[in-house]
């Protein structure tokens, strides 16, 4: 891309074109017309890192900065979404980050009455390229060191479901409406240890506890009937979210470790023995490991430990040597809660199917960012925690693979888990209920419904998207002071995790220093020792961004560390 060329058409010509279109298949026509003056796309471009998601077609951009001005191409295999790429590049190619962040699109379109002629889909791809483009001005507003002003406010986020604002999302989150006793607003970068959550999730427990509250699977009056339909109904939303096959598979747990455990106590025990071989990573939380240390001393098998490389990806190459038919199990986490990277899952089931083994996969980091659907990136087990989701604590999920659920005896005994029981035996129930025996988190379960809804209305692309743009704003800001080290890939690689040191001063003090200033991070080991050991540090300070951080709090971050270093 040349910075040098101009748009092909300024606002001005457009807008004057359009009025000369008497109706809608006219504007569409037009439209039409305008993509065909774009300049050619290299086809290079056309990869899965430059795609806009949440369009309907697909769409491409780029961009380049010159001389304080940011230049803008993209192309999109739909002749009519090109008609409307050429609008954006009107507006912003060739346009300093400040004032591409300032413009008010909308108004335009409101004078054009673009979205009067459009489908809701495409005026909703629309959105997700304005809100693609206004990422690029702010990075580079905040990399190139401008004055914060327009940038401290929150921006709006892509979703392709909701238009709400950042700031309408912030507002949903009462804690962080409180002030710190610093004197300061907090800013909460602890997310990857738990998140914060939306009144909708506080309102839906509150309203189970007041209004309908009561056992479930048993009684047959008004008030446990609604309860077991409401629990039931959070069963089939959190089966969407991930697209299982079926609501059955998802077994409610006390969260990630008692999933973990109950996959160890039961598929575990029936399927592991002397001599046989279990992989896990050396960037596992303590959760993945421990569990399947106990099982490697019941049951006489032996651990081996899949290295992490000096770029903190997993060495898949030597994955692929470690496999043999001794390996009855593959444990990995989809991302690491200490580097933020994010694993090569489908690869990784390819490899351990190729030799007869399983694969479980910790997703407790990955699927409150880039979600996870269940089909399409495949492994026998997933299990996750609703405390990182949005959602209450003491409230977990299993999922499965519907014949090695069946396949599974019941973990623990009692109420729920039976079908019948006599003086001799018991046989148990169906999936999913043989693995939740006595009574449930029933609140936090019910409440889990809205805790996925609220993900949805978002969207896990742009959670993912969002938290990148936040990170790499980060990094561009610490990678200059020489005194502090980051743990982990590239933005690209990772979801909204920095993990860091600074010189000459341990993690604690710097994390006390951050909450002075009241700023909320992790310091430690993060439940992960092991990995800590491998990177040459008894601690680190962890700073995990999510949905509702801002750039601004960004700067308050950074603007801390800065003075420590």
């Amino acid at each position: 891309m040349t910075a040098a060329n101009p748009p092909p058409l300024t606002l001005n010509d457009i807008e004057e074109e359009l009025k000369d279109c008497d109706d809608a298949n006219e504007r569409l026509e037009y439209l039409i017309e305008l993509g065909a003056t774009l300049p050619a796309f290299p086809a290079e471009n056309c990869s899965e890192a430059n795609r806009v998601l949440g369009c309907q077609s697909m769409v491409w951009l780029v961009s380049q900065s010159s001389q304080g001005k940011v230049y803008i191409q993209a192309t999109s295999d739909a002749p009519m979404v090109r008609g409307l790429i050429a609008i954006l590049i009107a507006a912003y190619s060739g346009k300093s980050p400040q004032e591409i962040v300032e413009f008010d699109i909308e108004e335009f379109f409101g004078r054009i009455q673009l979205r009067s002629f459009i489908t809701p889909m495409r005026s909703n791809g629309l959105h997700s390229m304005v809100v693609r483009v206004k990422s690029i001005a702010e990075q580079e507003h905040l990399v190139s060191g401008l004055p914060n002003t327009k940038l401290d406010s929150p921006q709006p986020l892509a979703s392709p479901i909701s238009h709400r604002s950042l700031q309408t999302i912030r507002d949903d989150f009462p804690i962080l409406q409180r002030m710190h006793t610093s004197g300061q607003r907090l800013v909460y970068l602890d997310n990857a240890a738990s998140s914060q959550r939306p009144r909708q999730v506080i309102d839906a427990m509150s309203k189970v506890y007041t209004e309908h509250y009561s056992n479930v699977h048993r009684s047959g009056h008004e008030l446990a009937s609604e309860t077991t339909i409401a629990m039931e109904q959070a069963r089939k939303s959190i089966a969407r979210f991930i697209n299982a096959p079926s609501a059955s598979q998802i077994i409610f747990t006390s969260g990630t470790t008692a999933a973990i455990n109950l996959v160890a106590r039961t598929w575990g025990d029936d399927n592991v023995g002397v001599g046989d071989e279990i992989i896990l990573s050396e960037m596992e939380h303590h959760s993945n490991i421990v569990p399947w240390q106990q099982l490697a001393r019941r049951t006489g098998a032996s651990i081996r430990w899949l290295p992490v490389k000096s770029d903190y990806q997993l060495d898949i190459e030597g994955l692929a040597k470690m496999l043999t038919s001794r390996v009855k199990l593959v444990a990995v986490t989809a991302v690491s809660n200490v580097l933020g990277t994010i694993n090569p899952i489908p690869k990784i089931y390819e490899l351990a199917k190729a030799k007869g083994a399983c694969l479980l996969v910790d997703a407790a980091q990955s699927i409150p960012h880039g979600g996870v659907d269940v089909q399409a990136v495949p492994a026998d087990f997933f299990v996750f925690s609703g405390h990182k989701m949005l959602g209450p604590t003491g409230i977990g999920v299993l999922y499965g693979k519907r014949e090695l659920l069946e396949s599974m005896p019941p973990f623990m005994g009692g109420g729920n888990m039976i079908h019948s029981v006599d003086w001799t035996g018991f046989a148990p129930a169906g999936i999913p209920h043989r693995f939740e025996a006595g009574t449930a988190p029933i609140v936090e379960a019910i409440a889990m419904h809205d805790a996925v809804e609220y993900l949805e209305s978002v969207g896990s692309e742009t959670i993912l998207e969002h938290e990148r743009l936040l990170v790499t704003a980060v990094h561009a800001r610490l990678e200059k002071i020489p005194r502090i080290q980051i743990y982990g890939p590239s933005p690209e690689q990772k979801t909204g995790i920095v993990t860091f040191n600074v010189e000459g001063l341990h993690p604690d003090e710097v994390g006390r220093r951050l909450d002075a200033a009241g700023i909320a991070v992790r310091v430690g080991h993060h439940c992960a020792m092991p990995l800590h050991q491998k990177l040459g540090a008894s601690a680190t300070c962890r700073a995990s961004f999510y949905l509702y951080n801002t750039l601004a709090d960004v700067d308050r971050f950074c603007s801390v560390l800065e003075t420590l270093a």
